[in-house]
């Protein structure tokens, strides 16, 4: 990870080409996911390519957060749960979602993994960021609805009222550009 005051460079990719392109660009990270359980529709990965690309990325030193950010179905929740021991034993860094049935099953079935909460959940309020935090969460990828005013306004609330518990804004801010 790049120093904390600028953050870490996270890049989507959706194929090997676009893996090595955005590694050797300076990402220090990447995020994908497969088109079945993310909202990454048009990945070309699948099950059979996560555990090569995560193999190269962590072989230089790289982080592979997978998104797993659907709203989920009930009869969804059985592939859900493959999914997250599958990531869990692969070592995945971290893993994206935004509903909160998911990150239950991510908290039981990939406990070793962080759990990062995609814009897609569209957290808005410090008071949502507080409840993500409380369910497990190390990362929260803030709704693109906020303004650099809201942002600030969630971040000052954050440093103030809860810098005691471990929540740290360079955890809570991450700018979808």
């Amino acid at each position: 990870m790049k120093s904390l005051e600028l953050g870490e460079i996270l890049s989507p990719v959706g194929n090997k080409e676009m893996l090595y392109q955005a590694i050797h660009n300076g990402a220090d990270a990447v995020y994908c996911g497969t088109p079945k359980l993310s909202l990454r529709s048009r990945s070309e990965l699948n099950d059979d390519d996560l555990p090569k690309t995560i193999e190269y990325a962590h072989s230089i030193g790289k982080r592979v957060h997978v998104a797993i950010n659907i709203f989920a179905w009930d009869e969804t929740y059985e592939e859900i749960k493959k999914q997250a021991k599958f990531l869990n034993d692969l070592k995945v860094d971290a893993i994206i979602v935004a509903d909160g049935g998911v990150v239950d099953i991510i908290r039981e079935y990939a406990p070793d993994t962080e759990i990062h909460i995609s814009t897609q959940a569209n957290t808005v309020s410090y008071h949502t960021c507080k409840f993500w935090h409380r369910n497990g969460a190390k990362r929260i990828i803030l709704g693109r609805e906020l303004n650099k005013e809201q942002i600030k306004e969630i971040i000052l609330l954050i440093i103030y009222k809860h810098n005691n518990e471990n929540i740290r804004k360079e955890n809570i801010l991450f700018l979808n550009v």
